[in-house]
C-alpha cells in the first residue's frame, strides 16, 4: 500500500498497517515520521526496553529469522510491541517478505508494529515494491519540503511554538529554507527564539534570522537573470560562487526559473492575463520581485524563453567539457538578463 504525500503525516500518527516502510532522501523527515509511528503505539515512552526493539538492516539480513522472532515476541509487561529497523535496504527484502506473508489476513492492531527506515529507494527497489504491493504493508515516501508544502510546514511548526506568521514571511521562508526536515525544524526553532515567546513572525524577523542562507544567493541570481536585473545578477552570482556553489548548480537554478517563466508565458499566449499567469506560478512568486516578474513576462516570448533554456543547457555542456566554468556561467547569465530587458513587443 502506497501512502500519498498529503496523508503521510496523518498515517504516521495512526497507522492502519502493522508493517511500514519509511524511506526517502530527506532523512530528517524519515526519522521524524519513524518516531511518530513508534509513538502511535508507545506514546512518549519510546525507550521502553520491554516493548521496543531496535535492529539494523545488517542484523536483519545476516541472522535468519531475527526479524520474524522479534516481531512475534510478546511484551513481559503486556501491551503492543514495536520493532524498529534502521538502515533497511533491498538486501533485507526477503526477510520482510516472509514477515508480510506470515501476517496475511491478520488484524494489524493485534500484531506488533514493525517500522523499517531506509534511504532513497528508486521505483525498481525490491524493498519499496514489496511494501507498496503488499496488502499487509505500507510505504511512506519522504521528500524535501518545498514551495507551498514548505510554507505549510513552516506555518504549522511555528504555530505549534505559539507564533502567527505573516504571509510575506512565509514566502520568504520558502526561499530561505530547504533540504532536510530536521535542519528546517532547527532553523524554525532558532527563529522562534529570536522572535520571542508568543510574538508574530514578520518578514523583518525572517530576513534578520535566516538571511544568511547561501541558497538565497543562488535563487537571487536565477531570478535576476530571468528578470533582467543586471545589478542584482552581478551581486548574486558573485556571492553564489563565494559561497561555494558550483557553476553547474547555478546554471540549473537559472534553468528552473526560466522554465517557470516559460510555463507562465505559455498561459499568456493562450489568453491568460499577466496577473493570472503570475497567480498560477508554483512556488508562488516572492512579493518583493513580483513587479520584476510582471516586466519580464511582458518582455519574454515563449520562443525566446525556449532558446534561453537551450542556451543554459549548452552552457552546462561546455562546463562539463572543460571550459572555464565561471566565465561560461557569467556569459550565459548576462545574455539571458539582457534579453529579459528588451522593450516589450
Amino acid at each position: 500500500m502506497k501512502i500519498d504525500t498529503r496523508s503521510a503525516d496523518r498515517f504516521a500518527r495512526a497507522p492502519t498497517k502493522s508493517c511500514v516502510l519509511v524511506y526517502g532522501p530527506d532523512q530528517g523527515l524519515v526519522r521524524e515520521r519513524g518516531r511518530a509511528l513508534v509513538e502511535s503505539v508507545l506514546g512518549k515512552d519510546v525507550g521502553d526496553p520491554f516493548r521496543m526493539t531496535e535492529l539494523t538492516g545488517a542484523q536483519v539480513g545476516s541472522m535468519a529469522g531475527t526479524l520474524m522472532d522479534e516481531a512475534a515476541a510478546l511484551s513481559l509487561i503486556g501491551g503492543r510491541r514495536v520493532v524498529r529497523v534502521v538502515a533497511a535496504a533491498d538486501g533485507q527484502a526477503e526477510a520482510f517478505a516472509a514477515l508480510l506473508h506470515a501476517r496475511a489476513g491478520r488484524a494489524p492492531e493485534q500484531e506488533s508494529l514493525v517500522v523499517a527506515e531506509a534511504g532513497e529507494l528508486g521505483p525498481r527497489s525490491a524493498l519499496r515494491r514489496l511494501f507498496e504491493e503488499s496488502p499487509e504493508g505500507a510505504s511512506v515516501a519522504c521528500y524535501a519540503d518545498e514551495g507551498e508544502g514548505l510554507m505549510s510546514f513552516a506555518e504549522s511548526a511555528l504555530g505549534a511554538l505559539g507564533h502567527s506568521v505573516e504571509g510575506a514571511a512565509l514566502d520568504w521562508m520558502a526561499r530561505a529554507l530547504g533540504g532536510d526536515r530536521s535542519i528546517i525544524r532547527r532553523e524554525l526553532e532558532k527563529l522562534s527564539t529570536y522572535v520571542g515567546a508568543g510574538n508574530p513572525v514578520t518578514v523583518a524577523d525572517v530576513e534578520a534570522c535566516l538571511g544568511d542562507s547561501a541558497e538565497i544567493d543562488m535563487d537571487d541570481a536565477a531570478v535576476a537573470a530571468a528578470t533582467g536585473d543586471l545589478a542584482g545578477l552581478d551581486r548574486a552570482v558573485a556571492r553564489s560562487f563565494a559561497a561555494g556553489h558550483s557553476p553547474i548548480t547555478l546554471l540549473r537554478a537559472i534553468s528552473r526559473e526560466l522554465l517557470r517563466l516559460h510555463q507562465a508565458a505559455g498561459s499568456i499566449a493562450a489568453g491568460s492575463s499577466v496577473d493570472g499567469a503570475l497567480a498560477q506560478m508554483r512556488p508562488p512568486v516572492f512579493f518583493k520581485v513580483r513587479s520584476a516578474y510582471e516586466r519580464a513576462l511582458r518582455a519574454w516570448r515563449v520562443d525566446d524563453l525556449t532558446r534561453a533554456i537551450e542556451m543554459v543547457a549548452d552552457a552546462e555542456v561546455q562546463c562539463k567539457r572543460g571550459a572555464p566554468d565561471e566565465a561560461v556561467v557569467w556569459r550565459a547569465a548576462l545574455r539571458i538578463a539582457n534579453a529579459a530587458r528588451r522593450p516589450a513587443a
